[in-house]
């Protein structure tokens, strides 16, 4: 990678990866013509690879494993992610109580929780006549929050790790 932009973008991607296109457009502060040009490039070199996630082509260093793409593409989106955040401090909580915690309509909490259950990030248990959610691989995305919360510029993230920090301390004491 010789060019200055192309290394600007490599780097943007690496830092953020799941970055849709505008996104790392207002970043870089890149004419779209030229970064739609480089990243062109930059996905037939094999620098970057791209997927599909509902409304946005969103962008990842190759070397990043599939399954943290499936899970960065979701954590990328706020809602998803504030579930995740909330689930991995109250494993097992229920869609009353998270609908209540979101503020989120009802069949909006529905479509994110169905979303993350298909892509396999959030597991559903029957209770009774009540669903539980809980994340089916805790550290994982934990560490994917933790590795790359400044690509999601969120306050949130930032209270949940300080959580998540003082939560493991206090487990291994």
């Amino acid at each position: 990678m010789e060019l200055e932009p192309r290394q600007r973008i490599y780097r943007a991607v690496k830092d953020a990866p799941g970055i849709h296109f505008r996104e790392l457009q207002r970043a870089l502060d890149m004419p779209t013509g030229q970064l739609e040009h480089h990243l062109i490039a930059l996905c037939e070199q094999g620098a970057l690879q791209t997927r599909e996630d509902r409304y946005y082509k969103r962008y990842y260093a190759a070397e990043i494993d599939t399954r943290d793409k499936d899970m960065l593409s979701a954590l990328r989106q706020e809602n998803p992610r504030r579930i995740a955040m909330h689930l991995l401090m109250h494993p097992r909580s229920g869609h009353g109580e998270m609908a209540g915690a979101f503020g989120l309509a009802p069949s909006t909490l529905s479509f994110y929780l169905r979303d993350m259950v298909g892509k396999g990030i959030l597991a559903r248990e029957k209770a009774g006549r009540e669903s539980l959610y809980s994340v089916v691989e805790p550290e994982r995305v934990s560490r994917l929050l933790i590795t790359y919360r400044r690509g999601f510029l969120d306050r949130l993230v930032d209270n949940f790790i300080g959580v998540w920090f003082a939560k493991e301390y206090s487990n291994k004491k």
